[in-house]
């Protein structure tokens, strides 16, 4: 009997240690491949259109190549162009103004993050895992705000840091599988924007629901973002949202670990974005 117990025990042990490696040796460094990038949008000005144009107010075309698909591809990176404004380079003053202009995330004051609920070593943990690899634009018209856009924002979860660097492995390798380049980068493509206001005041935070399709691990699914945004000055615009997704939605499956005994399907993911004139 003993032998047994010592033969099931040590059978157990290599199981153990398997799954750690393998976790271990999937992950890969967390380095991305390349320059986060995100589709540019792109404008028709209305100041120049010719008179048989049939649409002369502001619209918004984002590449097709890079949109979210549920296939083993990788989300297109295109290379960044320069930015397209309506009348003007420049935000409006205070006093108010008449233009359209691109801003682009900063990633040097930007951050998006998740928070998922575990049981770790028999105590409730909250795990939080954040990144600055983030890109994206946004168009804002001052003179009529109805026609602002957002473009798709590009997410490198492989990038994505929590407390532990066993954990993180886990996401890059068995969990997300952003280890392998298909697989890298998250996106939210926006289809559809509520809350817009009939004027943009400099300072008014301004209340948004913000619904489109994410992209994870090759998996797409209709996302809804709570946000605000707030023109804090001409050259600073501040955004705030929070969504949540199901992992079960997303097929996120975590490795068998012995110190980690219950994780929670809902995922909270939470977005700190600076965009400033491109």
């Amino acid at each position: 009997m003993k032998k047994w117990i010592g033969f099931l025990a040590g059978g157990a042990a290599l199981v153990v240690v398997a799954s750690v490696g393998y976790v271990w040796f999937s992950g890969g460094s967390g380095e991305p491949s390349t320059n986060i990038t995100a589709p540019p949008i792109t404008t028709l000005p209305t100041t120049s259109a010719p008179a048989t144009s049939p649409d002369t107010s502001i619209s918004e075309s984002v590449a097709t190549s890079s949109g979210p698909v549920a296939t083993d591809a990788a989300p297109a990176q295109p290379e960044p162009t320069e930015p397209t404004t309506v009348a003007s380079t420049s935000p409006p003053s205070s006093s108010g103004g008449t233009e359209a202009t691109i801003y682009r995330i900063d990633q040097s004051e930007s951050s998006v993050r998740f928070e998922i609920d575990e049981i770790l070593n028999g105590a409730p943990f909250r795990v939080v895992g954040t990144t600055s690899e983030v890109a994206g634009e946004m168009l804002i018209d001052f003179e009529n705000p109805s026609r602002s856009r957002l473009g798709t924002v590009v997410i490198n979860v492989r990038t994505l840091s929590t407390d532990s660097s066993f954990r993180d492995r886990a996401m890059r390798g068995p969990i997300l599988g952003s280890a392998r380049d298909e697989y890298e980068f998250a996106q939210f493509e926006p289809t559809d924007i509520e809350g817009l206001p009939d004027q943009v005041n400099p300072g008014e935070e301004i209340p948004l629901t913000i619904t489109g399709n994410f992209t994870l691990s090759g998996v797409s699914n209709t996302l809804t973002f709570n946000a605000k945004v707030k023109v804090v000055s001409d050259d600073r615009v501040e955004v705030t949202g929070t969504a949540t997704v199901l992992r079960s939605d997303y097929g996120l499956n975590i490795p068998n670990v012995p110190s980690v005994t219950d994780v929670a399907d809902e995922i909270l993911l939470a977005v700190d974005l600076v965009a400033v004139p491109g």
